[in-house]
């Protein structure tokens, strides 16, 4: 398991979940796992304070991190059904919010829950697969392109 630290907007610790990064079936554990009783959260925090008037939002924390890599003020969900009210307030001060949910079935409806949310969200069409499959497969040429399309329109 990887241990993936959760910081509060001052880099203070506020909780850790763990991911399985062996390629297996995860039987006797998920792929991801939580502190018991933790509430779920929003990843990279320090992010919302730290941005200009446009933010990105990811599905999963390794997405964040890929764009926190190449530079861009990012936050996470972990997971579709983890966007609560009150990530809407957290964000609701950009101009921009730049949603790179996951191309299937699932980030197709976490896509339109935070554009219901917010005026100011706007998809990114993936295509290859999520974030981190997009930069491993063009790097982050690929992630720049897709969000140029996108503000083009």
């Amino acid at each position: 398991m990887v241990a993936i630290p959760y910081l509060g907007h001052r880099g203070q610790p506020l909780t850790l979940r763990f991911r399985c990064i062996q390629d297996h079936d995860h039987v006797g554990h998920g792929k991801y796992n939580t502190l018991t009783g933790d509430i779920p959260r929003m990843y990279g925090v320090d992010s919302i304070h730290s941005a200009s008037d446009e933010i990105h939002l990811t599905e999963g924390e390794f997405d964040r991190i890929i764009h926190r890599k190449i530079g861009w003020h990012s936050v996470a969900v972990p997971g579709v059904e983890m966007w609560f009210a009150r990530h809407r307030r957290m964000l609701a001060g950009f101009s921009r919010v730049w949603i790179w949910s996951d191309p299937d079935a699932a980030g197709s409806k976490l896509t339109t829950t935070v554009c219901k949310s917010l005026r100011s969200a706007r998809p990114v069409r993936l295509r290859v697969g999520d974030v981190t499959e997009t930069y491993k497969a063009g790097g982050a040429e690929a992630l720049y392109e897709l969000l140029d399309k996108e503000k083009a329109k």
